[in-house]
């Protein structure tokens, strides 16, 4: 079911971070292929680049932790996950050699596994060598990479550290837990009550395995069906997806601890159930790599969904513009 058009042309939205940009100057100074922006349910307006359509899929990198969380909510929500405050080994048992067996699903979502972690790329680290290790080379395998994982445990659950590793772990949880392969349980819980336009996939390991922590594609309009089903509290199309609890307790910067709230995770964010938070509450990103970003606005329901070919994998900068665009674009399609 394609999602219905409200067209306006917002290229000349302006915004300022550091300095004053419209929203035509934002997407050719960040490399943007893929611009759209939905309100109540519309698509407002929508720009393409570098021979990019409607029609394409765009990768994920990092923003599919967020999607990975909504299965989790999915699945807790079944009854499938009795608590998230059960340790990974009561739905697994094919990563018990990993130190990340004993922590909590709450602790993994929050990225506070208190397993240390280096995801800075910046050489060789341990993203590096999780990368390798689950995708690259003759044999990649998530279960081997996440077993190969043998560290001390410190204040688990207390502090924010950005590890890819632990949404690979949720997504292991999630094979045990429902006993189906992330594609068939997203396809049954979350791609046909959307109403998905379009087929999407996952990347995987060599056994099959979905990644978990980045590499789903889909186009930008299924992308903000989802981020439609989240502004709604849980529901599409007169079906309830997830609970609104869950999904408040993942996005509301209100409810998150301490450590977790907006400036703490790190400077001007805060940090839910694999969601970026905002000051205000309600407002929040899925965020990847090289500047994918699916922002959300509970309030006014308005979405915007980039994706880029940024240069800079981690752009602070690009996204502080990202979340004042978004404010402007709120503001701007505010009814008068």
């Amino acid at each position: 079911m394609p999602l219905l058009r409200s067209p306006r042309d917002l290229s000349s939205v302006k915004y300022e971070a550091v300095f004053n940009y419209s929203l035509k100057e934002h997407i050719d100074k960040n490399n943007v292929m893929g611009l759209m922006v939905v309100r109540d349910g519309k698509i407002i307006d929508q720009h393409y680049r570098s021979e990019r359509r409607e029609t394409d899929l765009f990768t994920s990198f990092s923003m599919a932790k967020s999607m990975i969380s909504i299965l989790i909510g999915a699945a807790l929500d079944e009854g499938l996950i009795k608590s998230l405050d059960d340790p990974v080994s009561r739905y697994t048992s094919r990563i018990n050699v990993s130190s990340y067996s004993k922590v909590s699903i709450r602790s993994l979502l929050r990225m506070s596994s208190g397993i240390q972690f280096n995801e800075t790329y910046t050489g060789k680290n341990d993203i590096y060598y999780y990368e390798q290790g689950v995708r690259m080379g003759g044999n990649p395998s998530v279960i081997r990479t996440l077993n190969n994982m043998q560290r001390g445990i410190s204040d688990e659950g207390k502090k924010f550290n950005y590890a890819s590793v632990e949404t690979g772990v949720l997504a292991e949880v999630l094979r045990g837990a429902t006993g189906k392969s992330i594609c068939n349980y997203m396809q049954e819980k979350l791609w046909e009550p959307l109403g998905a336009e379009q087929d999407a996939f996952w990347g995987t390991d060599s056994e099959g395995l979905e990644l978990g922590h980045a590499f789903f594609n889909a186009t930008q309009s299924d992308y903000a069906k989802v981020a439609m089903m989240l502004a709604n509290m849980g529901e599409i199309n007169g079906k309830r997806v997830l609970s609104a609890e869950y999904i408040d307790q993942a996005t509301n910067v209100e409810r998150q601890p301490e450590g977790f709230k907006y400036n703490q995770a790190q400077m001007a964010t805060g940090y839910g159930y694999q969601f970026w938070l905002r000051e205000k509450p309600g407002r929040y990103f899925m965020q990847g790599v090289y500047g994918q970003y699916i922002g959300i606005d509970r309030d006014t329901k308005t979405i915007l969904v980039i994706n880029s070919v940024d240069n800079a994998e981690q752009g602070s900068i690009r996204s502080l513009r990202t979340y004042r665009l978004f404010q402007s674009l709120i503001a701007a399609t505010n009814p008068h």
